[in-house]
Formats: C-alpha cells, sequence, structure tokens
C-alpha cells in the first residue's frame, strides 16, 4: 500500500480539503501526524471532517495523535461547562465523545518500511516503544535511526526537509502560523514519489 502522509494542520481547514484532492484513496492510506487543532481559526471544523473522515474511510485513515491533541483534551476535560458542550455541539460533536476519541488516538503507525510519529523517536529513547509513550508527542531531541524511514512533524521547517542521520523527513511546514501545509506521496518500498507544499488558503488565516 502507498501511502499520503500530511503534516501538522493546525485549524487550517481549508488549506486542508485542498490538500486531500491529492490523495488516491483507492491505493493510498491516509496518515495525518498530529496537531490538527490550535493556532488555526478552523480548530473544530477539522476536528468534525477528521471524525466524518475516519468514519467513512477506516482502512485508509490513520489519524496520530500529537501534542496539541493532548492539551487539547486535557484542557477541556477541565472545563466541562455548558457554554462549552454547545461549542461542540455546534459542529455536530458530541463533547465527551471527541473528547475520548482524541485521547484514544494513536501515538504512532509503522509498517515495514514506513514509522510516523508526530515528533519522533529520541535518540535516548529505547525502541521499540509501547502505543501510549508520551514523548513522542512532545520530542525535540535529535532522532533515533530505526532503520525505517521515519515521517514527523512538530518542529516547524520551511520545506519538508530530511535528516540523512536518522533517516527521517520533517512535515510541519508552519501551517499554524500561516505559512504551507505539506503533504508527501510514499511508494509502497519507501521512495518519496512527490512532495505537495501548499500556501495556507485566505480562509484559514488569521485577520
Amino acid at each position: 500500500m502507498k501511502h499520503f502522509i500530511i503534516g501538522d494542520i493546525h485549524g487550517c481547514y481549508f488549506t486542508l480539503q485542498e490538500m486531500l484532492k491529492n490523495w488516491d484513496v483507492q491505493n493510498e492510506k491516509l496518515v495525518l501526524l498530529g496537531d490538527y487543532v490550535n493556532k488555526g481559526k478552523h480548530s473544530f471544523a477539522v476536528l468534525e471532517f477528521l471524525l466524518n473522515l475516519q468514519k467513512s474511510h477506516p482502512e485508509k485513515t490513520v489519524i496520530l495523535k500529537g501534542n496539541n491533541e493532548y492539551l487539547f483534551e486535557e484542557y477541556y476535560r477541565d472545563s466541562i461547562n455548558l457554554a462549552t458542550k454547545q461549542k461542540f455541539e455546534m459542529f455536530n460533536m458530541n463533547y465527551l465523545h471527541t473528547l475520548d476519541w482524541m485521547q484514544n488516538l494513536p501515538h504512532f503507525y509503522e509498517n515495514g518500511v514506513v514509522y510516523a510519529t508526530h515528533a519522533g523517536i529520541a535518540e535516548d529513547v529505547n525502541y521499540p516503544i509501547e502505543q501510549d509513550e508520551i514523548q513522542v508527542l512532545f520530542n525535540r531531541k535529535p532522532l533515533k535511526n530505526i532503520q525505517k524511514l521515519q515521517f514527523l512533524g512538530h518542529i516547524v521547517v520551511d520545506e519538508p526537509e530530511y535528516d540523512p542521520e536518522a533517516n527521517a523527513w520533517y512535515m510541519d511546514t508552519g501551517a499554524g502560523l500561516g505559512k504551507k501545509l505539506s503533504g508527501v506521496k510514499v511508494s509502497e518500498n519507501g521512495e518519496i514519489e512527490e512532495m505537495i507544499c501548499l500556501k495556507i488558503h485566505e480562509k484559514d488565516k488569521a485577520k
């Protein structure tokens, strides 16, 4: 199976729609690297969309947890009130169901050649890791070479950037800062077929 891997979205709903026009649903598994919420204008619209996307394409969609999902879920767990519930309901989401879904998002995805996390496997971490390993949500240390091609977001780069020592691609190109959203198409044997970098849609930019 080929993969289409997309970096940090950060509430950029309209840019995400543009990016997904490049997804070959029949032949590619979609992998989202975390940080769908915060910074950008449309976090709740992105969440509603991703929940529905996963329902409609459960076998073709991998939605990983990022540090912002961790913080978002923690914050709203502690802020249960009518106004908060109504905010979720405006986007056709059940408050607790959405937070439970977010809490249970996987921390990594792998197959024989590809390994995807939000923030990467740090060089001082024992690999393989457990699915609830929290450091892969927050890591900013140099990466361990795990003999697979790693993909991660979290650390903002101007363009998708390859680290040859760790065999890793950094894919967060600053969507939440109004810069770009990036995706990469990866062949079945781990070769990069195409990089796609989109400028942030005007409707996603802060006024």
